[in-house]
């Protein structure tokens, strides 16, 4: 399969999204995303290279899914907190910057700490499968303190305010920005 046509598994009407809405669009590639087909997506050959609409879409569909099902200790060891630069880039192209800035503190509170995202991750690989462990186990981190940080900078999420949602962000950025996008995309197409 070619690249453009994994690519166009993810877009709706064949990559025409001349008349298709952000949140129209948004919603396909969430429903689509975590279908078996389309896990080479996060190959991290793979992903990098998906255009700036997909991946921006994509990181903050990975954000969203892992602070909802496991919380941000969940985004930080997973392999979408491997992207946390991105994701902080996507979140500040979309003026959420109160998001961009709790993740860049979660950030340095890790880099305070000698840890980082990548660390984290290969920590929970090497887990046994079906083996139950905490945060702090599997990473072998001793103080409370850190996680406390973490789960306080993480209060500033929009998913813990209801001041502001990130996709209601990311549909009026890709509706201001959308003759800019679909010429981007066309380049892959």
């Amino acid at each position: 399969m070619t690249f453009k046509e994994q690519i166009l598994r993810l877009l709706p009407n064949s990559g025409d999204l001349s008349n298709t809405s952000a949140d129209e669009l948004i919603n396909y590639v969430y429903l689509n995303l975590y279908n078996d087909e389309n896990n080479d997506f996060r190959d991290e050959a793979v992903f990098p290279k998906l255009p700036r609409l997909l991946l921006d879409i994509i990181l903050l569909i990975e954000l969203d899914t892992e602070l909802n099902m496991n919380g941000v200790l969940g985004f930080l060891e997973n392999s979408s907190g491997q992207y946390i630069k991105e994701t902080i880039e996507v979140l500040e192209r979309i003026n959420a910057y109160k998001d961009a800035d709790a993740l860049k503190t979660i950030k340095k509170i890790l880099k305070n700490n000698s840890l980082n995202t990548r660390l984290l991750n290969d920590d929970l690989q090497c887990l046994n499968q079906y083996e139950i462990s905490n945060f702090m186990q599997t990473h072998r981190i001793t103080d409370i303190e850190i996680i406390d940080q973490i789960e306080k900078a993480s209060e500033n999420f929009y998913l813990y305010q209801q001041e502001e949602n990130v996709f209601d962000k990311l549909i009026n950025y890709i509706e201001t920005n959308k003759q800019e996008l679909i010429q981007e995309l066309n380049t892959y197409l």
